[in-house]
């Protein structure tokens, strides 16, 4: 028996489960790659980290949040908790996904653990991050992204799936499964970046903006949050004092948004998106609770800058006086701001009028 209450060892029925799946995967017990159960479980204990994961069986019946040894009774489980990402996932559906995995020599780290269907050979991959990135507000951005062309470039690597969200993860303890556990060790993201780089896996740049372009899995979440994020910025100038037409607005862009989407979000997760943009605003934003005026300060000194960007120390391509044999950079850049700032005075007098 294993020292920690999480798993038990398999019955007799899930052996003959298990059995059932193939006539090649015969062998007693769970296919841990060749470690003995307790020491496998001690393992993914330890890489795992979720306290209340999401996990299903079969994906129809649903999805729910439910103690670590319920859900290790689930034929998927949640790769990492929500606020933290400690395991970077990949799946790969050919029938040589484990070969693909396991032939890391100038291409790519090996994962920690591969789970694989032995009916397919399709296989889920994990990799351990040994500082895990924290994907809230207290986060950092930089590491966020960084991390995502990690994931990128080991899904390329493989050949993994473009439209696998990375959310749940096969249980690498379920019966149905044949499980690999190739490694205990972590590695940084500087580590993962120093083996895929030179193997030219890496995205380049402006990845994630085509990334936005062209979304995939949970990346549709993204691209919907941060495109009506800054129309919900505009959009508030015409809702001063009306909260509940400004949320009605937001959720309608969403809506219309989402709909250019091949495959559209549910109806559940467009409610929450348009919450989250609607309620930060009215409770945060400075120039949603200052009023028009700041608004059209805050208007005005941003035209002014864009003006302005052919000034002093601009640089060759846009007209600037350093780096470039044409003078007038500075004039125009002054031209540019006083022209933006006379539009504005224009537009906002028609809107008094």
């Amino acid at each position: 028996m294993p020292s920690s209450g999480l798993l038990l060892p398999p019955t007799a029925r899930q052996e003959a489960l298990r059995g059932s799946l193939s006539d090649e995967n015969l062998g007693p017990g769970y296919l841990v790659g060749g470690l003995p159960f307790e020491a496998a479980t001690a393992i993914w204990e330890r890489l795992w980290t979720s306290r209340y994961p999401l996990a299903a069986d079969e994906f129809d019946d649903g999805v729910w949040r439910q103690t670590r040894a319920a859900a290790m009774t689930r034929q998927h489980v949640e790769l990492h908790p929500k606020h933290v990402w400690g395991l970077i996932g990949v799946d790969v559906d050919h029938p040589d996904a484990v070969l693909r995995m396991v032939s890391t020599v100038d291409n790519h780290p090996p994962p920690n653990v591969i789970i694989e269907n032995p009916v397919n050979g399709h296989a889920h991959a994990a990799w351990a991050i040994t500082t895990p990135i924290k994907i809230t507000n207290y986060g950092s951005r930089r590491s966020v992204r960084y991390g995502l062309s990690i994931e990128e470039a080991l899904r390329r690597a493989v050949g993994g799936d473009p439209h696998y969200p990375a959310r749940l993860i096969k249980n690498p303890f379920h019966p149905r499964w044949m499980t690999h556990f190739i490694h205990a060790d972590t590695s940084t993201l500087d580590r993962f970046g120093g083996i895929l780089t030179p193997a030219g896996h890496m995205p380049g740049r402006g990845w994630h903006n085509q990334r936005r372009r062209t979304p995939v899995g949970h990346s549709r979440n993204e691209t919907l949050f941060h495109g009506v994020r800054h129309y919900a910025y505009r959009e508030m100038r015409h809702h001063w004092g009306d909260p509940e037409g400004y949320r009605a607005a937001i959720a309608r862009e969403v809506a219309i948004r989402n709909a250019d989407f091949a495959v559209p979000l549910g109806v559940t997760e467009l409610g929450h998106i348009s919450t989250s943009i609607a309620d930060w605003t009215i409770r945060y934003s400075r120039m949603w609770n200052d009023g028009p005026a700041a608004y059209d300060k805050a208007f005005r000194a941003i035209q002014a800058a864009r003006g302005r960007k052919g000034g002093v120390k601009g640089s060759g391509r846009n007209g600037g006086l350093t780096g470039n044999s044409r003078p007038g950079g500075h004039a125009r850049g002054e031209d540019r701001a006083d022209t933006s700032d006379k539009l504005r005075d224009m537009v906002v007098t028609a809107a008094l009028l």
